[in-house]
Order: C-alpha cells, then structure tokens, then sequence
C-alpha cells in the first residue's frame, strides 16, 4: 500500500519520532510511506529526503516556538496544495490540528482512501494544555484545542490511541470500540551500549556510588515531588545522586541541589553511557489528567537500555512495570517515591529487572512488533472500507 502519514511535530521530535519509528518498520512490509512534517526553522521552503525508505517532506510554517506544532493556516495551506494531485491507499492522520487534520480529510476524499486517526497526547478537556499553559492560553486557547482534538474522530474509519485512557475517551464518544486499536510507543533497543564499567570510568562517577538519571524533559509539579522524594531518601541514603540527562526544559537553577546535577543537552553516544552507568531510571509523574493520557518516551528508553524503571502509578505506567517486573512502582506522591529509590538501589535483582525490560523492548515492544500490528490493523480497515463500498 501506498500510505500518507501527516504530522504537527517539527521534525525529530513529539509524535514525528512515533510516526517515523512506524513507517520505517512497515517500509520493511513492503509499503510505500510518505511523512509530512513540519520544518524545525524553514518558513517558505519545502525539503524532501527519503530516510530509511520512508519519504520524509518537511513543511514550512511562519510560527516560531511552542506556536510551531501545526496551527499555522500557511503551513495548512501548502500541505493542501503538496498533495493536490497525490493519490494513496491509506491516509494516518498523527492527532488531529489543522495542520494534519485538513489535509487528511481532503487526501483521503480525493484518493478514496481510508482514514486512520492517531491519539498520542490528551490536550483538550482538562489535559496538557491546562498543565503546562499560562491562564491567558488556558482560558482562551483550550477550547479551541478541545474542539480540533474531538471534533473529527467519528470521521475516521480506523483509530489508534497510544494509551488506554485515551482509548476509554474515544469510546465515550461513542466510536465504535472495534475499530481502536491500542497502539503504544516502540522500543529500538541500545545494541552497542557500553558496559557498566566503562560508563562509569568515561563519565568519572565512582564505581559504589547509586546513581538515577532522568532523560529529557520533566514539568516543575512533577520536580518538585522528586525533589521531595530525593530528601526522603537521603536519609537512608546519603551518598543517593540524581542526574538529569538532556534537556529538562526548566532553567538550570530550578535542578540544582547538591545531590543532583544537569547535563544539559547530549548526544545519543553520551545518553546511552549514563543509562548503562545507572542503578535504574526516574519516571516522576503526578496522577493529572495529562499524565494518564500518554504513553512516556524515557519509558521506552530505559527499557531499551536495560535499566530498571522506577515509575509512579499512573496510566498504563505503572501497570507495565508491575507486570513484567522490570522496576518500581510507587504510589504519587513523595515519600512513597522516595521509598521507592531507597529498594531499588539496595535491590539484590536491578540486573534481573533490567534484562526483563530489555526482553520487553526487544519483543513485544519493538517497533517492529508494534509495526506489525499496525499492519495487520490496517488490512482491517480496508477490508471494512470494502464491504462498506
């Protein structure tokens, strides 16, 4: 099949990486993928490369920051005037703002193509956009992404969702609960990661000394519960340090403390010697709206790397770890966080609940895995679009 993937992110970040990650793997099908994605800096120039087989078309947009995920009209417009005379077999739409949204509906009108919409973030209706937003977009910008993030689901014959409180959202609008298919973020494991040892000595940290990272971003609610749970736990533990690895998106003054240190930006190389020198990951995530609508990228990371996880009971998180025995889980708050750092760094089995995580990301959870059952849905919905005709 020839498939149309659209999505709002600039490119390499947000659900791009979900999009690529899929389309790579079912370019090993034998489909044909094009991704429309939005130019991190372009503002009139269109670029094209085809990268691990999926063509990848990177739209310019006139907005710059936050503003950049698929709300301008112009980024809107070209992508209308790019597909114009473009014909697929199936279109998939990754969430639904105007930038991905309206040219999926008219590709898919003008090819006859099935349309399939992905649900990666809860934003609207109490979610993220209420969490990390200032009153003023709040108030008034909400509404607005409520009604993009809602209003075109029925119009889909197929639906993914990347976590089940988003697939129990869908279903009380009363989309047809057959056509969901729970579809979570993939695992690409690390195969060439260095030894504990060697990451240790690269990165000068003391070879007894209990180490926890925390990969990429991490909103102030949530650090601030971590920072509560790390003074908990210093008083069992005092030699207990925290790294946060890449960037956090707060300013560095608001991770400082004498126990904890920021790397700052980092590449893949560096990333993936602080992951093998770890006792175990951090996933510090306040039970929110928008927290239990997602799936987490550092997740799928730890478990790539082989590194225990120690996780908050929120969402589909915490149901995970417990199940497979690959971490932690404590309840949200911080003392029972703070317990939780204090068992896993006096843990007998971090390697055993490592290895479980790496088992997981390397089967079930590769994108390879998750690829496959996008595929296998996909004939579904033709199918349905057949006997519909």
């Amino acid at each position: 099949m020839r498939l149309l993937f659209l999505n709002h992110n600039v490119r390499g970040r947000g659900t791009y990486v979900r999009a690529f990650h899929l389309g790579r793997e079912l370019v090993q099908h034998g489909h044909e993928v094009v991704l429309i994605t939005t130019s991190e800096r372009a503002r009139l120039r269109v670029r094209e490369e085809e990268t691990a087989g999926v063509r990848v078309i990177e739209m310019p947009d006139l907005w710059w920051g936050p503003a950049r995920t698929g709300w301008d009209p112009y980024n809107t417009l070209r992508r209308i005037s790019r597909l114009r005379a473009s014909a697929f077999d199936m279109v998939h739409a990754f969430d639904s703002r105007p930038a991905v949204v309206l040219p999926a509906l008219r590709v898919a009108a003008q090819s006859g193509a099935p349309l399939v919409m992905d649900w990666a973030d809860w934003w609207g209706r109490g979610g993220r956009i209420q969490e990390r937003s200032g009153w003023l977009v709040r108030t008034f910008f909400g509404p607005v992404e409520t009604w993009f993030e809602e209003s075109f689901r029925g119009r889909a014959a197929g639906a993914t969702v990347i976590c089940s409180a988003l697939g129990e959202r869908l279903r009380g609008m009363d989309y047809p609960a057959e056509r969901i298919l729970p579809l979570p973020n993939g695992c690409a494991p690390h195969e060439d990661a260095p030894s504990r040892a060697a990451a240790r000595a690269s990165l000068g940290i003391a070879g007894r000394t209990p180490l926890l990272v925390h990969v990429g971003r991490i909103m102030r609610p949530d650090l601030a519960m971590l920072k509560d749970a790390l003074a908990h736990a210093l008083q069992w533990i005092p030699s207990l340090r925290i790294v946060f690895v890449g960037a956090t998106g707060l300013p560095a003054g608001e991770t400082s403390n004498p126990a904890m240190n920021t790397t700052g930006f980092v590449s893949e190389r560096v990333l993936r010697e602080w992951l093998a020198a770890a006792d175990a990951g951090v996933l510090p995530m306040l039970d929110t709206i928008g927290h239990r609508g997602r799936w987490p990228g550092k997740l799928s990371d730890y478990m790539s790397a082989g590194v225990p996880a120690i996780v908050t009971d929120v969402g589909d998180v915490g149901r995970l770890v417990e199940q497979h025995r690959i971490g932690w889980v404590a309840r949200p708050d911080a003392a029972s966080l703070g317990n939780a750092f204090v068992e896993a760094v006096e843990a007998l089995d971090l390697h055993e609940r490592g290895a479980a995580g790496r088992a997981l990301a390397n089967g079930e959870l590769s994108w390879r895995s998750v690829a496959g059952r996008l595929d296998s849905f996909y004939d579904d919905v033709m199918n349905d679009a057949k006997v519909a005709a």
